[in-house]
């Protein structure tokens, strides 16, 4: 009897903890499948946009393709008409996707077609567009790279050796210095330009089990030369 009496208790005791307590355990376990829920559904959705913005990009990839081709064989009716579609693709990429990696690389090829047909603006304006979508370092690296080259192809001088001296290149150190030498070198300014060029070849050599990359010796060779 005295079990019985216990087994009452504690199921009149759940029932009035539920009666205090229910509407909350209910809403938490709501909350709880909601969030499950949620997250499956944002999961999946960036699944596809992914998967959606990569089938673009490669029509993007496909469209700059053709232009080149077209762009060598002389084409230039068929040229102008993929040039206009790949234009075309890539903003829809970059307005689609804009969160997307696979957009800012569409803005990377527009920028490398804006300099093939002389429009370094609109090249400035992709890179530009790129450095502040990118999530990854190393592409913010390339693209601020390309820029400081496409405003030295300006006459933008100091504004390009900012853009060098704004970030920490890194392993593309070399690089940079000698994107440093190259500008130097059409501001005529050629003692910079050797101390640019020989810390490029340092850090290549660095980088390459002590061997430099060729071009830049060549440069740095050359103002020696010239500079007899």
């Amino acid at each position: 009897m005295d079990v019985y009496t216990t087994e009452e208790q504690q199921i009149e005791a759940i029932k009035k903890w539920w009666q205090t307590n229910g509407n909350s355990v209910l809403i938490g376990i709501a909350l709880a499948i909601a969030a499950v829920l949620g997250y499956q559904y944002w999961t999946q959705n960036e699944q596809a946009n992914s998967e959606a913005a990569a089938v673009l990009y490669g029509q993007v990839v496909e469209a700059a393709n053709q232009a080149e081709q077209n762009r060598l064989q002389g084409n230039n009716a068929e040229l102008e008409g993929q040039l206009a579609t790949l234009n075309h693709l890539g903003e829809q990429l970059k307005s689609d996707f804009a969160s997307s990696e696979y957009a800012v690389f569409g803005a990377l090829m527009l920028a490398k077609q804006a300099v093939m047909e002389g429009k370094p603006e609109a090249a400035e304006t992709q890179l530009r567009w790129a450095m502040e979508h990118t999530v990854s370092d190393a592409t913010r690296l390339i693209a601020n790279l390309r820029l400081a080259r496409v405003l030295a192809a300006r006459g933008q001088y100091d504004a390009a050796l900012q853009a060098l001296d704004a970030v920490e290149p890194g392993v593309q150190g070399d690089a940079y210095e000698e994107v440093r030498g190259d500008i130097y070198v059409a501001m005529g300014e050629q003692d910079k330009a050797r101390d640019a060029y020989k810390k490029a070849m340092d850090l290549s050599a660095d980088r390459n089990e002590g061997q430099s990359r060729p071009i830049l010796k060549f440069k740095y060779d050359n103002l020696l030369v010239a500079g007899n």
